[in-house]
């Protein structure tokens, strides 16, 4: 059987000499798209979850095997580790079942690139116009938002060892292989090594 292979399985983790900045991706983790009535299904999922749900703009709610993100009035994503994704989504169907919903598997379209380190917010502001600083963009939120050519799904994480602020940007699979190069090309002020997009694109915002 062939070994599976993710969007960035030919891209090693990299980081700064120092630590101060680092890159790599989350492999195979679990994505599922969740749309509906908030108030029809929001209790719901809630109740089968132990809390976890996300009732207002941008925010994000954990539970002890994953997270759900808001993504829009009617639209939530949910992020779990790759081995609970076939029990987690018999939990969410068991608990929708009767209810107007959408619920769809999307793990294989996108991956996730994880950015670590106290200056992330600032490499990350060089590719996007969202406003990253922490005032604006604590730790919990979720948005989408352009990153250079590609868009992507913008997640800060909470309870980061050491503190360590941590972003995961959930970009499509055609894109990942540009924006992780973009990335390390804004990483270049820090440390990151250059890394050259295999299909050759220009790592260039404007």
């Amino acid at each position: 059987m062939a070994e599976a292979r993710s969007p960035l399985s030919h891209r090693d983790p990299i980081a700064s000499a120092n630590g101060t900045l680092a890159l790599k991706e989350l492999k195979f983790l679990g994505k599922f798209v969740l749309r509906g009535a908030d108030d029809e299904i929001g209790a719901a999922v809630a109740a089968a979850l132990g809390g976890a749900w996300p009732a207002v703009a941008l925010a994000t709610a954990e539970w002890e095997n994953g997270t759900v993100l808001w993504l829009g009035p009617d639209e939530r994503m949910v992020v779990v580790s790759d081995v609970e994704a076939i029990e987690i989504a018999g939990v969410f169907r068991a608990a929708l079942a009767g209810m107007h919903h959408q619920f769809v598997e999307v793990s294989d379209y996108y991956t996730v690139i994880e950015i670590t380190g106290g200056p992330a917010w600032k490499h990350l502001s060089k590719t996007t116009t969202l406003d990253l600083h922490p005032r604006a963009f604590p730790p919990g939120m979720a948005a989408g938002g352009t990153f250079g050519h590609a868009q992507a799904i913008l997640w800060q994480t909470r309870g980061n060892p050491d503190d360590m602020p941590a972003f995961r940007l959930i970009v499509r699979w055609s894109m990942a292989d540009y924006l992780w190069c973009l990335l390390a090309e804004c990483g270049r002020e820090w440390g990151l090594p250059a890394q050259a997009p295999v299909a050759g694109e220009r790592l260039t915002i404007a």
